[in-house]
């Protein structure tokens, strides 16, 4: 049907003919972008018997710098995709049911396909062209696979998720320009002596809102998120000086110190959370890995700050706490995992898949987003970290079972 250069809607090209496609996309992109991985995910979960296939790098400092989403990789795999690992790769293409072809300068992320000033051609049913496509793609894959088995698997992506969170605490900028940080050199995928090397940075450069390093969430007010007042926040119980064991139960610890179980307290009055707001409730401890993080355990509703809610020294958690923590907000509907802490989400997992999408107020660097919330006692975060927590709870839940309130309340 015709070959068409393109600049622009890249993401409207590749989701039409997602649409139509019946038997396999194949894909090659040297980044995976959460929002349109999981878009892709979705898609191949509906479909009858759709095959996906793709090219990826696998390299951690395009985890660590969101140029690529880990978490995007494990949603693919849990849809069905395979997904093989290919060092030095700089190629993007899109082919589908060997009939239709998409390729050009744009990665698989949302600003690859929405934002970024890309240059492609996009061909629609032009067999004789997508068969070239199709071999080179085939032709690329079996060569990787006799290099070795470059199949990224569930315990690839887990050992990555733990390196990932080990790394992003001690990750520090420069003083004079914290966005210069030690590059991490790890790499894993196949190495084919015919693709010629990149030249690789001591340092990445400085990343802006039009590079792939910082995904862009899909925002329906055009990506003007910031000083946005979502009225959803993190509530942090405990402090780095004093962590809580990361194997008691978040009611059970709670039933021991708190006279009353639907109260969360703070060293100052928290007049900014009103009536009917989520409240992520999170544990500062350790991670299953003994990682020092706040655990994100469960949610509920606030009744909203009230100017009378204070304690004094006749309340028993004031007097264990020698009056630091005198102002407090109820919650009812809450849900909590029931289980031992660190089975909750930890803050860097959340740092890590969702990077600038984590805030309402704009940050870029990763040491930057992984240490706003020191010296908080709460913090609002967006809908789509929301989003993104409630999904991860509802699977602890559903393996570790839910509890309230009441179950403790005896």
């Amino acid at each position: 049907m015709g070959i068409r250069i393109i600049s622009r809607g890249f993401g409207e090209h590749f989701y039409d003919l997602l649409e139509s496609c019946k038997e396999q996309i194949n894909i090659i992109s040297p980044f995976i972008g959460r929002n349109t991985a999981i878009s892709l995910a979705d898609s191949l979960e509906s479909s009858q018997g759709l095959e996906c296939n793709i090219i990826t790098r696998f390299y951690r400092e395009d985890f660590i710098q969101r140029a690529s989403n880990v978490d995007g990789l494990e949603r693919l795999l849990h849809a069905g995709a395979k997904i093989y690992a290919l060092q030095d790769l700089h190629s993007k293409l899109y082919i589908f049911d060997g009939q239709s072809v998409i390729t050009g300068s744009a990665n698989f992320t949302f600003n690859g396909f929405y934002k970024n000033h890309e240059f492609g051609m996009y061909m629609e049913q032009e067999p004789a062209f997508a068969k070239e496509c199709s071999d080179y793609f085939f032709g690329l894959l079996e060569r990787m696979k006799l290099s070795g088995d470059w199949l990224v698997t569930q315990q690839m992506i887990d050992r990555e998720k733990t390196k990932i969170n080990e790394s992003l605490p001690g990750r520090k900028g420069k003083k004079k320009d914290p966005t210069l940080v030690e590059y991490n050199n790890f790499k894993w995928g196949a190495k084919l002596d015919d693709i010629s090397r990149s030249t690789e940075l001591v340092v990445p450069i400085a990343t802006d809102a039009n590079s792939d390093f910082i995904e862009a969430s899909l925002k329906e007010d055009g990506g003007q998120n910031q000083h946005r007042n979502t009225g959803i926040w993190i509530k942090f119980e405990g402090n780095s000086d004093d962590r809580i064991p990361n194997n008691r139960i978040y009611l059970e610890r709670k039933r021991d110190l708190y006279e009353h179980m639907d109260r969360t307290f703070f060293r100052r009055r928290p007049s900014g959370i009103n009536e009917g707001q989520l409240v992520f409730m999170a544990v500062v401890s350790y991670d299953l890995q003994g990682q020092g993080t706040p655990m994100v355990i469960g949610y509920a509703e606030t009744v909203g700050f009230k100017p009378g809610n204070v304690i004094g020294p006749e309340d028993r958690f004031y007097r264990e706490t020698a009056g630091r923590y005198p102002y407090y907000v109820e919650l009812h509907n809450g849900r909590y995992i029931n289980a031992p802490i660190k089975y909750g989400i930890s803050l860097i997992e959340l740092c890590r898949d969702l990077g600038t999408d984590l805030y309402p107020n704009h940050k870029q660097h990763p040491a930057e987003i992984l240490s706003t919330h020191h010296q908080k006692s709460h913090i609002q975060i967006t809908a789509k970290a929301s989003d993104y927590l409630i999904e991860k709870l509802d699977a602890q839940f559903k393996k570790f079972g839910v509890a309230n309130d009441s179950v403790y309340a005896e």
